[in-house]
Parts: structure tokens; sequence; C-alpha cells
């Protein structure tokens, strides 16, 4: 008899945790297990670079020894300052080093070099820097990086027309079906690796560098120097629910 009521005790107890079980589910059900659609939007803009890094590296040995790196860097700096570069503010050293290691081991001439970054805002000035710096003999002179200070910014307004594209996407998937596409329960948006790059030159393209420096005619410092422009792009995938 104390196990009969033992077992019935039991199973009212197990009964009344089932149908516990079943209201909390009722109650918790997530939007996902409603209806939904799936759709990816796409969205990308070109921006051109307003951010422009230029290294100049000087070596004496460059110049056979007649000219020391310290001459160098005042002949630069004066013709930097003579094309409107702000010297101090947007002018700085690298790194600096010298030869003096393998003198003693192979007893050569002690050459120094200087890298420098020259920061500019636009391709115009950029040309400038290239010519001046040539008309000098100053030829090791490249581009280290570009970019745009506004880039951050535009990523905000890309990422929302990426999801926009999205929703008209499920729109157009849905209307046929005479169902409508309502809030979006989940975004996933995924970083474009073009993007990650950051640091490297996307491309750059120079033309009308070739007028004469050393004749007659004065430097061309309206070159058409273009930089291709920096892609920008986002892409999202949405779940939304149909109504």
């Amino acid at each position: 008899k104390y196990l009969s009521l033992k077992f019935h005790l039991m199973r009212t107890l197990l009964i009344l945790f089932m149908l516990l079980s079943i209201n909390s589910f009722s109650q918790n059900k997530t939007p996902i297990d409603k209806p939904f659609i799936e759709a990816s939007g796409k969205a990308d803009t070109l921006v051109i670079p307003n951010k422009i890094w230029i290294n100049v590296l000087l070596m004496e040995k460059d110049f056979k020894g007649k000219k020391s790196v310290e001459e160098m860097e005042k002949e630069m700096i004066q013709k930097l300052e003579s094309i409107g570069i702000n010297t101090e503010k947007n002018l700085s050293l690298n790194y600096m080093s010298s030869n003096f290691k393998n003198y003693v081991l192979k007893q050569t001439d002690i050459f120094k070099s200087k890298s420098y970054s020259i920061l500019v805002s636009d391709a115009n000035t950029t040309a400038k820097v290239f010519i001046g710096l040539e008309e000098i003999g100053i030829s090791n002179v490249r581009i280290d990086k570009v970019e745009n200070t506004e880039e951050e910014k535009v990523k905000l307004l890309i990422n929302g027309k990426a999801i926009l594209n999205a929703k008209q996407t499920a729109e157009s998937i849905t209307k046929p079906l005479n169902q409508k596409v309502g809030n979006a329960i989940q975004i996933i948006n995924f970083e474009d690796i073009s993007n990650q790059v950051t640091g490297m030159v996307s491309g750059i393209r120079v033309r009308g560098i070739s007028s004469k420096i050393y004749g007659n005619e004065s430097p061309n410092y309206e070159s058409n120097i273009e930089f291709e422009k920096i892609k920008i792009s986002s892409s999202v995938q949405a779940k939304f629910l149909l109504e």
C-alpha cells in the first residue's frame, strides 16, 4: 500500500513537471520559430585618397660621397618648403643607418642613409614632390600608403545601403506570394577582406611626369598623376520575419 501511494505521487509530480515545461516552452517561444526569409545584400563605393605618405630615402652612396646626408637633407627641406610643404608638420624621420659594420669587416667607404616620410593630401602635391626631388637628384622616392580620412563614416553609410539591398531582395522574392517582409531578426555583417590591407597602396597611375627637368623647360608641376580610388564595400546576410 505504501509503495502504491509512492508510485501515484511520483506519477503526479511527473505529470505536473511536464505540464509546466510545455507551458514554459510556449511562453518563451522565440521569433525564429516563426516563418522567415533569409537574404543577402551588398553595397560599395569609391573614395579619393586624401592622405598620401611618400617615402624618401637619402643615401650617400647614390652621390658617390660627393654630398653628405645632412647636405641632401637640407636641400630636400628647402625644396619641399618651396613647393608649399610644411616640413615641421608633415616631414618625419623614419630611421637612419650606416654601413660602419661593413667598413670594419671589408674596409669599404662609410656611407650613411636616412629614410623620411612626407605627408600630402592630394595627387597634385604628390606630383610636385616627385618632380621637385628629382630636380635636386633625389630619386629614391615612392608612395608607402594612401588613405581617406572619411573611410569610417563612409563604411557606416555603406552598411545601411547593404542591409536595405538585402531587404529589397527579400521583398522581390515574397511579393509574388503576397507575403510581406517584416522586422529583421538576425543580421550578420561580413567585413570585406580586400579592405583589410591597411597601409598598402591600393593603386597608382602616374602620367605626364616625363617633362624635361634638367633642360631649358620648366618642370610641369601640373603633371597628371592619378591614384586609384579606395573601394569601400559591405556585405550582409539577414533573416526577416514573414507577415
